[in-house]
């Protein structure tokens, strides 16, 4: 470092020449899974998306809490990353914030916060619980898009209940067969039983008018005697 550079390098910073250092990991070829991976050198492209909301971990490799996070931040993404018409306005985010540079703010590991359409100066600090219900509640509610992620799976439950309806009466004859059958096979069953008493009833009776008519040549056999 001579002193001519060191002058060049003030007159440049004066003449607002001279970049600011930033730390900043790489930027991504690509984002591999649904959430948007973000580093200080594509934080304004991303986060200050005006037309998006935009929902930003702010994570430390190290961090306990962000690893048992992770999964459900995945999950949370997907919501949004696999519909179209909910990717064009919602952005779930992370940024390594001990690699990149981010807003003096940052305290405590994870800091999640909502940078909403058309207000990125006002972002929502999120306090909630950590599951994906809850996250995507706070996105629906303080969003300025107000995106359900939990529509679609609504709107597929009424339809599974809208198809089952439709089934019942297809399925309600086959029902009524069986049923008939069963009532057939309950009254044969009864037939047969009522036939076997009845028979039953019969012989007895039978063998009732036996014993009297001999009960009665005895008697008659034994007044003939009597009178000889």
């Amino acid at each position: 470092m001579t002193e001519k550079n060191v002058g060049k390098f003030v007159d440049d910073f004066l003449a607002g020449k001279v970049e600011p250092s930033i730390k900043s990991e790489p930027i991504p070829e690509k984002q591999d899974g649904p959430v948007t991976v973000i580093v200080a050198k594509n934080y304004e492209e991303i986060v200050m998306d005006d037309n998006k909301d935009v929902l930003v971990e702010f994570y430390a490799p190290w961090c306990g809490h962000c690893k048992a996070l992770a999964p459900k931040y995945e999950e949370l993404a997907a919501l949004y990353a696999n519909n179209p018409s909910y990717s064009k306005r919602v952005t779930i985010a992370k940024v390594d914030a001990t690699l990149n540079d981010v807003p003096d703010e940052i305290q405590g590991f994870p800091t999640i916060k909502l940078f909403r359409a058309g207000d990125k100066s006002s972002p929502v600090d999120y306090s909630g619980s950590r599951t994906i219900e809850d996250l995507a509640n706070f996105v629906k509610e303080n969003g300025s898009h107000k995106v359900d992620a939990y529509a679609d799976a609504d709107v597929d439950e009424s339809m599974a209940e809208a198809r089952d309806q439709t089934e019942m009466p297809h399925q309600a004859p086959a029902a009524t067969k069986a049923a008939t059958e069963a009532a057939e096979a309950a009254t044969d069953s009864a037939k047969s039983g009522v036939k076997e008493s009845v028979k039953s009833v019969v012989t007895e009776a039978a063998e009732a008018v036996k014993t009297a008519i001999a009960d009665s040549d005895m008697d008659a056999g034994e007044d003939h005697h009597d009178e000889l």
